[in-house]
């Protein structure tokens, strides 16, 4: 079964909906949750499956496409269950930001969040090729090291480190 989003405008308003193929296809604005995900005092960076059509085998938080009807906050539950297994504590959000990724015509507002994983992390390798934990140093040399990270990731992190000083 196709799966249907909203589409929004700027100001994050419902404008309509579509197919997440015309979504993609026309780089129409949707929704997206990106969770930091926290264990102890390092976050969990996954890196994209190779079998994923946007960004695959790029770094990246978890990121979750907002269903229809759905809340960010309950996007970022859902996301961090279905691709690391773990459950989420403390959920705050960070910000939203505009992320227009014009390689591969994705464009979506992302709401992110940090949260506490609780639990056994067991991620989901239909999503995720691998995962990592890391130090903001490590993030931060993760970054200068030349390998594909995501927009949202890139984009989303000096805020992340702000919030969290």
């Amino acid at each position: 079964m196709e799966e249907i989003l909203d589409l929004i405008n700027e100001k994050n308003e419902v404008i309509g909906k579509a197919s997440r193929k015309e979504i993609e296809e026309k780089g129409l604005l949707y929704r997206c949750s990106g969770i930091y995900v926290q264990i102890g005092k390092k976050i969990v960076i996954e890196q994209r499956s190779h079998n994923k059509k946007i960004r695959p085998l790029n770094f990246s938080i978890v990121e979750e496409t907002v269903k229809t009807g759905e809340t960010f906050e309950e996007a970022a539950v859902r996301g961090v269950k279905e691709e690391l297994g773990l459950d989420v504590q403390d959920l705050k959000e960070l910000g939203v930001i505009h992320i227009q990724d014009k390689e591969y015509n994705d464009n979506f507002l992302l709401n992110f969040f940090l949260a506490k994983g609780i639990g056994k992390l067991l991620f989901d390798s239909e999503e995720v090729e691998n995962i990592e934990l890391k130090s903001i140093e490590e993030v931060e040399q993760l970054f200068s090291s030349g390998k594909k990270i995501s927009p949202g990731f890139l984009e989303s992190f000096k805020h992340f480190k702000k919030a969290i000083k």
